[in-house]
């Protein structure tokens, strides 16, 4: 049940960042983009598609704390601010808590199982 419970965290963690990069390219070359191309914007957008990718690495290699701190890097400053915006660009809020889940997930599927002995400690 465990190793289920690792590769669901996996593939939670791996669609949402998927999902993330997609949106941000999406907001950064779109046909109408939302994001003006200059500067602080353009670099913002760029460097939280990167996380991004980095985010589907750690998930697929499978590990959780690279993926709790790719949660952390890109919800604190930006994901949190469009979850609150009534705008498409919320489900990259959304999808920043996906990679949460799946941190959590993960982290708590590899943890040992405690053994009989252990229990009766």
């Amino acid at each position: 049940m465990r190793k289920l419970n690792y590769i669901i965290g996996q593939y939670i963690g791996a669609l949402s960042g998927v999902g993330a990069y997609l949106l941000w390219n999406y907001a950064m070359w779109g046909p109408t983009s939302v994001l003006s191309l200059s500067g602080t914007s353009f670099s913002g957008a760029f460097i939280m598609s990167i996380l991004a990718i980095v985010s589907v690495i750690s998930s697929i290699r499978g590990h959780g704390a690279a993926l709790l701190l790719m949660f952390f890097v890109s919800f604190c400053p930006i994901g949190f601010f469009f979850l609150t915006e009534p705008h498409w660009l919320k489900w990259t809020g959304i999808l920043n808590l996906g990679y949460l889940l799946a941190a959590v997930i993960m982290m708590q599927a590899s943890k040992p199982a405690l053994t009989d002995s252990a229990q009766s400690d």
